[in-house]
């Protein structure tokens, strides 16, 4: 643990412009935009960014972020820097729609795979099928839909301009499909029956190699359909965890619910970094397929 703290510390070196420390458990990442078109109205980084709704779904693309990756990725050869994961992106989504416009995220993941670096892409959009063919082969990648709800009505109320729940879960299977390591973000889970956690596993239990779980933590509550119940997420930890464990699921929990999970009792497991990780037979449906 003091290995990754004092690397995360030598990244915050001002010669490097775009590869920054992620604050999460993923140790570094690249936004490639500036907002999220998507809306969701959980959403954490309109406030870490101190802007209204109206101007963080505007968008706009980070134009020189491909030079500034170029250069980065320059300096982190003439330094002791290790890179275990990249994550793509922490405040944004790097396939939003506008991405289709300027394929800015594209050219980033290009240069990161000709440098042989370890990243995780994780989405709202099917739109990431449209680099299916950057992913394939590359054994130091892993990619992710957020799922937090079957419903898709409910989906609408929280993340009105993201894929619809039954396009993501197709998404996952084309990806597992084409021998890509999957990953899917079950956070926030909300505290109401349309966001059942045990039953999106059971959905994509044969095509997720990793998932995430994670309390909402209501740092923005107007837009949100329901009341924020600290019990209720005792309660429902203490039936997922079991219910993977027993069945074989391999998760992990997100960064921001390890001290209330640590405070309740329960494990917080980090995020496996893809580094981390053997890479995954694309035949192979683990031992937990039923």
């Amino acid at each position: 643990m003091k290995g990754k703290t004092a690397t995360v510390n030598k990244v915050q070196s001002p010669k490097l412009k775009v590869i920054r420390p992620s604050g999460t458990g993923f140790g570094y990442c690249i936004n490639c935009y500036n907002g999220c078109e998507h809306g969701c109205q959980y959403c954490y980084s309109r406030k870490i960014a101190h802007k209204d709704e109206a101007t963080w779904i505007n968008a706009q693309p980070r134009l020189q972020i491909v030079d500034l990756l170029k250069k980065d990725v320059k300096n982190l050869k003439s330094s002791n820097i290790v890179i275990r994961d990249m994550f793509l992106c922490s405040i944004c989504d790097a396939y939003q729609p506008i991405e289709l416009q300027y394929g800015i995220t594209r050219r980033v993941i290009e240069i990161l795979i000709g440098e042989g670096l370890p990243f995780t892409v994780l989405t709202k959009n099917t739109n990431v099928l449209r680099d299916l063919d950057l992913f394939k082969g590359y054994e130091k990648c892993r990619v992710g839909l957020t799922i937090i709800t079957l419903d898709d009505n409910f989906r609408n109320k929280l993340e009105p301009n993201a894929s619809p729940i039954a396009d993501r879960c197709d998404a996952l299977e084309t990806l597992k499909a084409n021998g890509v390591s999957t990953y899917c973000s079950v956070e926030p889970i909300m505290p109401c029956k349309e966001s059942d956690p045990i039953e999106i596993v059971k959905r994509l239990r044969n095509c997720v190699d990793l998932f995430e779980f994670g309390k909402w933590s209501p740092y923005i509550m107007k837009g949100i359909p329901v009341t924020y119940n600290e019990d209720y997420y005792v309660g429902l930890f203490g039936r997922l965890i079991p219910y993977c464990e027993q069945e074989g699921i391999k998760y992990c929990t997100a960064s921001h619910s390890e001290t209330f999970l640590k405070s309740k009792g329960f494990k917080f497991i980090p995020y496996q970094l893809v580094s981390d990780r053997p890479y995954p037979n694309p035949n192979d449906l683990h031992a937990k397929t039923r």
